[in-house]
């Protein structure tokens, strides 16, 4: 499965939809939504869904919590079954509330249209599920301090186009973690391979402490997820927001390449994942 869940992506989108009314008038304030979907291979259609806050308002764990919009209709369909998910508390995720799927799960080369309904306002997107893609090699380079930098190699075929995004988790983690420049486009490698040293994402952007490396002995599982055009659009232009040092206070909503239709902006996205456990020696 597929999330923000990382309170640095979360609270980034927050602030650049606040901004843009900071610059236009900043007594003027009407709700945008924050959008992340997702649905995998094999998996059901997963759900976030927020409100953005005025640009003045205090920013504590109750307003967080009152942002979560609970009541909202989210419909997805392949175009054959149609499936009103259900809205339920799961911890794994942040916020801790999400719309879920228990009928309809994804395909390979299966297109998925989201309608979200709420208070009046509708929004709606486009997704697919494309076709697998594989690491052909993992492997471990020693650094200082008993720690290990983690690195693949990707063959990229010839005949397709191809986008990646990686992740990494500990085998004892819940939850992946997407790493630094972790969304790739075969525009410069088509049919060609593609040798990463690949450095950790953080968890959240609210420490500076931050190791890009692995230890010694620790259990790996990396995650490599083939996706769609509009999914590396979005993740390719949230990721160059923060690499690039930009202030969600005073950087602008237009630079992120959102695929949602309609008040707000996010990602709805189609992923098929494959999935690698190794030791970091």
């Amino acid at each position: 499965m597929m999330s923000f869940r990382h309170i640095w992506v979360f609270i980034a989108l927050l602030f650049l939809l606040c901004a843009c009314k900071k610059e236009k008038n900043p007594g003027l304030y009407k709700p945008k939504f924050v959008v992340e979907g997702w649905i995998e291979a094999g998996d059901f259609p997963y759900v976030t869904l927020t409100h953005n806050l005025p640009f003045f308002a205090t920013m504590d764990s109750a307003q967080l919590a009152e942002i979560v919009i609970r009541y909202a209709k989210v419909t997805v369909s392949d175009g054959f079954e149609t499936e009103v998910l259900t809205a339920m508390v799961d911890k794994r995720y942040f916020p801790y509330f999400v719309y879920r799927g228990t009928s309809l799960r994804g395909k390979v080369g299966g297109k998925y249209s989201l309608k979200i309904e709420y208070a009046g306002n509708t929004l709606t997107s486009e997704t697919e599920i494309p076709n697998p893609v594989s690491l052909d090699s993992i492997w471990f380079a020693e650094k200082p301090k008993n720690t290990r930098q983690l690195n693949v190699r990707i063959v990229d075929a010839p005949n397709e186009k191809n986008y990646y995004r990686l992740s990494t988790k500990l085998e004892s983690e819940a939850n992946f973690t997407p790493t630094l420049l972790a969304n790739q486009d075969d525009s410069f490698f088509n049919g060609k391979t593609l040798v990463l040293q690949v450095n950790r994402g953080m968890v959240n952007n609210l420490t500076t402490k931050h190791d890009p490396y692995f230890n010694a002995g620790d259990d790996v599982i990396v995650k490599l997820s083939s996706i769609p055009a509009s999914g590396y659009e979005f993740w390719s232009s949230l990721q160059d927001e923060i690499l690039n040092g930009s202030n969600p206070l005073i950087s602008s909503a237009k630079a992120l390449k959102t695929n949602i239709k309609g008040p707000g902006l996010g990602v709805w996205c189609g992923y098929h994942s494959t999935y690698y456990r190794v030791l970091a020696k």
